[in-house]
């Protein structure tokens, strides 16, 4: 009935949601007691959302891949998808490094900025210039570097249930992916209704997401305001020039990904399609939390883009898990940053390992998010001898306001992959 589908666009509409994070900022300016004591309210929001992913992503997985396998035709999509993703993580990364070579976010720093990071940087040290010291920071546990037998070893769960309580991505996802595989060589009735089962609930826990938006301003609010309430300005001033580059150049990356879907979806306007993938790019930006978007990013690819579900579902699912591409950019950049602070000079050999480490980096941090992810930079910055604990300081105090963008290109650039690979409903790409 029209009258009882009429909330649901408004909550979403751009202009609340807009004054909703307007509202938040505002409160957690001046309200900052207030904003810190109501915090558990947007924290609850975002568990209840995050209370669907893991069965959205086995599901999503495991029906879409045993249904490629089945239907012969759609096995080329595998070897598309794993070009697609290869091609992606190197432009991405890429990306980061050129707008750290252009943009030169460490130079042209004034003295007041350098006091202030040489602060942060030695916590309260008298000096307050910044020093190239490992030892900066007292506390800071360097990065682990596991070997790549390691890391394989790493992602297969001895028990999948226990993965699933803790919430482990990669060990999830690992296994879906062989369940889905055996699942699509299997030729008998119960095989196919397994598959039947695993695409009902999918649709079922989408459902549950999308009542979830209605609660999605008020959620806004509450996230956003202790956000600000915490961290302050002092170190969004210090970083400004920081923080404005890598947000330009993300709109710039949102910008091309989004002619890219416009011209695959073959719709005759660009903003139809920016209509149709509202959802994804509000929870991304709001929650800061790739995994809360995944649903949204799935029905807006087979609802309002009209692309194959089979396809689409599982790049989308693999995609999150495993290609960071917010992550991947972000260490790009931010090597140059670090570099350019210190003075030192690089070459175009540095600028090799820069990208090549970005993409281990990033996609090092798969199942992780937020500050869990930023270690990870020492996979870039220790080749090139550069520090890594004093300038982990530096990023983890501006992440709140770096990881907004850093999760919407992850969630929006695996989008684009999506579409690139997967082909219209109902037709052959």
């Amino acid at each position: 009935m029209p009258q009882a589908a009429r909330p649901a666009p408004l909550m979403k509409n751009p202009w609340i949601i807009l004054l909703s994070i307007v509202a938040g900022v505002a409160f957690g300016l001046w309200a900052k007691p207030l904003a810190l004591l109501l915090a558990p309210l947007g924290d609850m929001y975002l568990i209840f959302i995050q209370m669907c992913i893991m069965p959205i992503l086995v599901t999503a997985v495991v029906s879409s891949l045993a249904m490629i396998i089945k239907n012969e035709g759609t096995q080329k999509y595998l070897r598309r998808m794993l070009l697609v993703f290869v091609a992606a993580l190197v432009l991405l990364s890429l990306a980061g490094a050129l707008t750290g070579v252009l943009g030169r976010p460490g130079t042209g720093l004034d003295e007041g900025v350098k006091n202030t990071l040489g602060r942060i940087i030695n916590k309260g040290s008298q000096e307050g210039v910044l020093e190239m010291d490992l030892k900066a920071v007292d506390n800071a546990v360097p990065p682990a570097k596991p070997s790549v037998l390691e890391l394989f070893k790493s992602i297969i769960p001895s028990n999948i249930f226990h993965a699933l309580g803790l919430g482990q991505a990669l060990e999830v996802v690992f296994f879906s992916i062989i369940f889905g595989i055996v699942l699509g060589f299997i030729n008998d009735q119960n095989s196919r209704l397994i598959i039947q089962l695993s695409q009902s609930l999918l649709e079922a826990f989408q459902k549950l997401i999308s009542w979830a938006l209605y609660g999605l301003p008020l959620g806004l609010i509450f996230l956003v305001s202790a956000q600000v309430a915490k961290v302050g300005v002092e170190i969004f001033l210090a970083m400004v020039k920081f923080i404005t580059l890598f947000y330009l150049a993300g709109i710039l990356v949102f910008v091309i990904c989004t002619v890219v879907i416009w011209i695959r979806s073959g719709m005759k306007n660009p903003l139809l399609v920016l209509k149709a993938l509202l959802d994804p790019i509000i929870i991304s930006f709001a929650t800061r939390n790739s995994f809360a978007a995944l649903p949204a990013s799935i029905e807006s690819l087979d609802k309002g883009l009209k692309f194959d579900s089979t396809v689409s579902n599982l790049v989308l699912s693999l995609g999150t898990t495993v290609c960071r591409f917010g992550n991947i950019f972000y260490f790009a950049f931010a090597a140059y940053f670090v570099a350019q602070i210190y003075g030192v000079p690089l070459g175009p050999t540095e600028f090799l390992i820069i990208v090549i480490g970005s993409v281990l980096a990033g996609t090092a941090t798969a199942g992780a998010s937020g500050l869990l992810t930023l270690p990870m930079i020492g996979f870039v910055l220790s080749p090139l001898g550069l520090p890594i604990e004093a300038v982990l300081v530096i990023f983890f105090a501006i992440d709140t306001f770096i990881d907004p963008m850093r999760t919407f290109l992850i969630v929006y650039v695996n989008v684009t992959t999506a579409v690139l690979v997967a082909p219209k409903a109902g037709y052959e790409a």
